[in-house]
Order: C-alpha cells, then sequence, then structure tokens
C-alpha cells in the first residue's frame, strides 16, 4: 500500500512539474540548439625507478596510470597517447533548457597501440530556474574535486581522492543570493562494485544516496560538504563457507573546497573518511569488507573504515610558467587487519607547466609513491609488522586543450 501511495504521489510531482514546463515551452520561441566541443589531445611519456600498479589489483603491473609501489619489478619506461580525452555538451532552450554531455576517452591501461573508445561520462538533463536534473553517467557527489596531476587516468584515487564516475540520477538546486550562492545535490545511484571485489551488478535492493550542500562565496570561492550510504547483501557460492548470508553497509563524508585566491596561488583539495568505501567503487586503498584468504579460504567479516585527504596548490608564475604542487593520503584505520593489507598509501608532486602558444602546453612531473603494506599481525589481528614501498614516477607530457 506505502509503495502505491509514494508511486502516486512520484506521478502526481512529475504530472504537474511537467504541465509547468510544457506551458512555459509554449511561450518560448524555437532555440537553436547548441553544441560546444571540449576536451584534449595529450602525450606522455612515464618512468618508474621501481615496481607500481595500479586501481587496488596488483596484477595491473602498468605504469600508466600508477597509484600504489608495489615493492618488487625494476625501473621501466612507457609512452602513450591514450589519456585523450573527447567531449560534447548540448543545451537547447531559454526559460526551460534541455541538455546532455557525453564523453569519452581512450584509456586501457597497458601501453597499447590500439586501445578502445571508454565512455566516461554520458547524461541527458533538463533545467529551469535554479533547478536541474541529470540522468545518465556522471561524477559522484562525493568527492567531486579533480586534481591537477599529468597521470589524468591514476587521478590520485587511492591517495586521497575517492570519488568516481557512475550512473546515477541526479537531482539539483541552487539559490543566487547576494553574498553566497548555495547549492544542494542529491543523487540516486549506482552501487555495486565493478570488476573486483564483490564484481556483481546489482547485489543492493535500494539505490546508493549521494547528497552535497555548498556554497559559493564572492562568485569566487567554493566549500561543500558531502555525505553517502549504500547496503548490501552478499551470499558466497557453497566452495566459500560458510554458505550463508550477510549484509553490509557502506557510509562516507567528507569536506571539499576549491580556493583561487589568485592567480599567484590558489588550492584545491578535500578531506575524506568512511566505512566500506571499495565496496561501492569509492577508491580507498583500505579495501573491502571481506577477505578471501589464499589457502583455506576463511572468511573474516569486519569493517573496512578509512581516512584520507589531498591538497593540490598552482601557482601562475607567468604566461609561461606555471607551478603545482600536490599530495595525498588515505590511511587505513579499520580495527583489524589481514596480511597484504595496506595500512597508508600516499603520494607526492610537483610540476613545472611551460604554455607554448594556442592551448599547447608541455609539462614535467616528478613524484613519489609510498605504500605501506601489513606484512604479519597477532591473533587480535592487529597489526604486527609493516614493511613501505616506494617508488618514483617521472612523467613528461605535452598536450594542446580545446
Amino acid at each position: 500500500m506505502l509503495r502505491k501511495v509514494l508511486a502516486f504521489i512520484t506521478f502526481a510531482i512529475i504530472l504537474s512539474w511537467q504541465t509547468v514546463i510544457a506551458q512555459d515551452v509554449q511561450k518560448e520561441e524555437n532555440k537553436k540548439l547548441q553544441l560546444t566541443p571540449y576536451g584534449f589531445v595529450k602525450g606522455d611519456m612515464f618512468y618508474v625507478t621501481d615496481g607500481v600498479y595500479s586501481f587496488a589489483n596488483p596484477n595491473n603491473d602498468y605504469i600508466l596510470a600508477p597509484q600504489f609501489a608495489s615493492g618488487s619489478g625494476q625501473s621501466a619506461i612507457s609512452f602513450t597517447g591514450q589519456h585523450t580525452r573527447f567531449g560534447l555538451k548540448s543545451t537547447v532552450g531559454n526559460k526551460v533548457k534541455v541538455g546532455g554531455l557525453v564523453e569519452i576517452d581512450f584509456f586501457g591501461g597497458p601501453a597499447d597501440a590500439n586501445t578502445k573508445i571508454r565512455l566516461r561520462q554520458g547524461y541527458a538533463s533538463i533545467a529551469t530556474g535554479g533547478f536541474e536534473a541529470r540522468f545518465g553517467q556522471q561524477w559522484d557527489l562525493f568527492s567531486p574535486n579533480i586534481p591537477n596531476t599529468v597521470n589524468t587516468n591514476g587521478n590520485m584515487w587511492y591517495n586521497g581522492n575517492m570519488g568516481f564516475r557512475r550512473g546515477q540520477i541526479q537531482l539539483s538546486y541552487k539559490w543566487n543570493l547576494e553574498k553566497i550562492n548555495p547549492m544542494l545535490q542529491i543523487a540516486f545511484a549506482e552501487g555495486a562494485q565493478e570488476s573486483i571485489g564483490l564484481g556483481k551488478d546489482n547485489i543492493s535492493g535500494q539505490p546508493m544516496i549521494q547528497a552535497r550542500l555548498s556554497g559559493k562565496f564572492d562568485d569566487k570561492y567554493t566549500v561543500g560538504v558531502y555525505y553517502v550510504n549504500a547496503a548490501f547483501k552478499e551470499k558466497y557460492t557453497p566452495a566459500i563457507p560458510p554458505n550463508d548470508h550477510f549484509k553490509f553497509n557502506t557510509t562516507g563524508f567528507g569536506v571539499d573546497f576549491n580556493l583561487p585566491f589568485d592567480k599567484y596561488f590558489s588550492l584545491v583539495g578535500e578531506i575524506n573518511s568512511g566505512t566500506n568505501l571499495a565496496n561501492a567503487n569509492i577508491f580507498s586503498a583500505a579495501g573491502n569488507f571481506f577477505y578471501f584468504g589464499t589457502s583455506d579460504q576463511t572468511r573474516i567479516d569486519f569493517d573496512r573504515k578509512n581516512t584520507g585527504f589531498w591538497l593540490n596548490a598552482s601557482s601562475n608564475v607567468s604566461e609561461m610558467f606555471q607551478i603545482v604542487l600536490g599530495y595525498g593520503m588515505d590511511k587505513n584505520t579499520s580495527k583489524k587487519f589481514i596480511t597484504g593489507n595496506i595500512q597508508s598509501n600516499s603520494t607526492f608532486y610537483a610540476d613545472l607547466i611551460f604554455p607554448i602558444k594556442h592551448q599547447f602546453s608541455i609539462t614535467l612531473e616528478i613524484g613519489n609513491i609510498s605504500t605501506k603494506i601489513v606484512e604479519s599481525i597477532n591473533n587480535d589481528h592487529k597489526v604486527d609488522k609493516t614493511k613501505t614501498n616506494n617508488a618514483t614516477v617521472i612523467a613528461l607530457s605535452g598536450k594542446v586543450a580545446f
């Protein structure tokens, strides 16, 4: 009965909104569709002094998106053009604006010469007044900022930056006040992880909920707070005892900020904390809720907790020279550990950017990845011994933006 009532109320709201929009559209003249292309063509060289891997999978030992220091392997060098990205925005209408966005790139991991096109974003939108609704794949509200690093597909994930892209319905409302522009955003999103960990679509009986409240001050500075929650249930296969059901939750919160003080100094970053974030495709180095042992396939259930942050400082020294300094870390704050867990992961990088002409620039980035691994634990699953792996990463990039 309750579901029928909620369905009726939702239908009534949509019908009323549709009627209002239809009346406004009739008052408008036919508007010409506006298409705006954007993106960049980018070529990169990466050199690493020691072994690295990407996306929390030690088998992904390619160096085109390094995020972890593996402690094994040797120095390596690689060249690629697969970080190239293209996007197209569209909009039509004045009082009621209808539009969409499609963004693709060619990232495939290893330095292959024949990579496939990959969808990054793709959504349809409708907006009127301060309200906007988006349907499709887009960036999370959780951890929404993007670091300014040459490693565009490593993106400081598992090093403090945690938000990703996913299918969702996102609703937002923005108030235009005199000194501050508050914005409330709510998303009902896909919660399941993709190809690693649970790897099932979908084991959640309800959508992931994300929310963000932000304010833009003096039409310049932006500060936001955000929250995420998702609930899952899982059943083990008979080969992995015990064969039963269990439930767990993903929760998290954080603060983001973008502070362009002047051309000589701007600061952007985030502070995040959460529980079982990796199970919902939010990039935490603390890992998944569950662990399958390599010998006896024992299941050990405990929440994975983490706290992380990243900072990115930029300075436009001149029209021909810019500097970027960045640092991020993600610390595993779980009460229990398993041998092989990542206790902490951090990255530091420094960029020297040389804009040439017509949006063409050359960037030299030097950074270091430090990954602390749990080597042994005691009977209470507390950390007994750790080791720290390090890898220096040098990148040279040429990019033309449009």
